[in-house]
């Protein structure tokens, strides 16, 4: 779903108006919600992204990765995992070696902006980002409305709780020693 979609679906949900200038006068807000809702179902899915980067003097910047990094899962060098320690910046991690590193990090989707912006997520969990924006829209109304949105939010976290972004590989629980 584009965000044009998502607002205008959630508009029909909340039974307000799905024309240009209705879309318009809530993009804004829905925005917002939606990018919320985006964000919060990535961390509950544990999104992973592999990236190859070459380290300059031993060190590479996070900040240099394609999207915001959440927490480094490993760094891999000449064929192995290797271990890591943050610099003098906490943006910056040191390797063991100076040859090119395979950076593995959990990582937030690029924000929606335009109007045919995708999210990154599966296609799946778009009807969720929906849900979150019509309960959000409610808890903002009036008392009697209220109601309403914390049945949307509450559907919204059920769905969520049952993502199963924790099981990822069969090495998934291993122990790792690291001393």
């Amino acid at each position: 779903m584009t965000l044009n979609d998502i607002i205008v679906s959630a508009l029909a949900q909340l039974d307000r108006g799905h024309d240009a200038h209705t879309v318009e006068l809530y993009r804004h807000r829905f925005t917002q919600y939606a990018n919320e809702a985006q964000n919060d179902l990535a961390e509950a899915l544990g999104m992973k992204r592999t990236e190859g980067m070459l380290p300059h003097n031993g060190e590479v910047n996070l900040n240099s990765l394609e999207r915001r990094c959440l927490r480094l899962e490993s760094i891999r060098q000449l064929g192995h995992e290797v271990p890591f320690r943050t610099g003098d910046l906490p943006q910056l991690v040191l390797l063991p070696y100076t040859s090119a590193a395979e950076i593995t990090y959990r990582y937030l989707p690029q924000p929606l902006k335009n109007a045919d912006d995708v999210s990154e997520l599966p296609e799946h969990l778009h009807p969720l980002i929906v849900t979150y924006c019509v309960g959000r829209e409610r808890m903002g109304g009036d008392v009697s409305t209220q109601h309403g949105g914390n049945i949307y939010l509450s559907m919204y976290n059920a769905a969520k709780a049952k993502l199963r972004g924790w099981i990822d590989s069969d090495d998934a629980f291993k122990i790792v020693n690291r001393y």
